[in-house]
């Protein structure tokens, strides 16, 4: 990410965030949502459009130019333009590589089925749901 939009994204942050905070939030709200808390509704509908439905961006990141050096193959250490200093940036560009492959491009639609499988269920018309299901719901 960092290569490809010029951010300052490094390994150590995408850990911390989607391998520790990410879970964390995932079984509170799971358990918000089994207690009926409201907020947790609030945070279940991030959880089914944002890892549910946007994982397609995955196959879409391997035909952006990166915004660092698009043409050098070989992973690269630089300057963001946020002034930080990231190292081993690996080039994913199906342009310079030849490879139609981007991190986490084959397992992104093991989150999308059940994200678009919920979003699919909060729609249902009322008929199908029956008459104690029909108010808005996300733990129904």
């Amino acid at each position: 990410m960092s290569r490809l939009f010029d951010i300052s994204w490094t390994e150590q942050s995408f850990l911390l965030i989607f391998a520790f905070v990410g879970p964390a939030l995932y079984a509170l709200t799971a358990a918000g949502l089994y207690y009926r808390v409201p907020f947790a509704g609030f945070l279940a509908w991030f959880i089914f459009i944002g890892p549910g439905v946007a994982e397609f961006t995955h196959f879409v990141f391997p035909l952006l130019e990166p915004a660092l050096s698009p043409t050098v193959t070989t992973s690269i250490t630089a300057y963001t333009s946020g002034g930080r200093l990231v190292s081993e940036m690996p080039n994913y560009w199906i342009g310079a590589t030849g490879r139609y492959y981007f991190p986490g491009l084959y397992t992104a639609v093991l989150p999308m089925i059940p994200g678009i499988y919920a979003i699919y269920r909060q729609y249902r018309t009322p008929l199908e749901r029956g008459p104690t299901e029909a108010r808005f719901a996300p733990w129904r």
